[in-house]
């Protein structure tokens, strides 16, 4: 049987280095509260509706910049899980475009701007999320992404 020995040891394991107390490091602050306080606040006030449509109008930009490549197609997706929110699915054939989703995911990856997409989900693919951007980057987005599947047509 554990005593209250055992248990103070065994709590000073969490406990900094050299630290005489018990728990300190799983302290919550004052600022780390009203933090946590305003960020619920602003998700509970905010217009989930005009964000979506935010959404839909920048993945419609991306979207509209790739439709026109020979061996290109497009997918809105809506993950039922993680990350609820519209992301475009962009693909391609082998032999119109001679690129790998994980290659065009490194060439975004070490562009100027850098942009970071996701590439392992099929060979020839990328999947492309718009909620982290600000108005006006998914032209840069677009622009890249086209320069790319443009560059490695056949």
């Amino acid at each position: 049987m554990l005593t209250s020995k055992d248990l103070i040891a065994a709590a000073r394991l969490s406990a900094p280095p050299g630290g005489g107390n018990i728990g300190r490091g799983h302290k919550i602050n004052k600022e780390e509260i009203l933090g946590m306080y305003v960020a619920l606040e602003e998700y509970v006030n905010r217009d989930h509706d005009k964000d979506w449509k935010i959404w839909e109008d920048q993945i419609a930009v991306i979207e509209k910049a790739t439709h026109n490549i020979d061996g290109v197609t497009t997918e809105v997706v809506v993950p039922p899980v993680a990350n609820h929110n519209p992301s475009l699915n962009i693909s391609w054939t082998n032999n119109k475009i001679k690129l790998k989703g994980k290659d065009l995911g490194e060439k975004l990856r070490l562009g100027h701007p850098s942009i970071e997409t996701i590439d392992w989900e099929e060979e020839n693919s990328i999947r492309v999320t718009v909620f982290m951007l600000a108005r006006g980057q998914e032209k840069t987005v677009a622009k890249r992404i086209r320069e790319e599947l443009i560059l490695a047509a056949v």
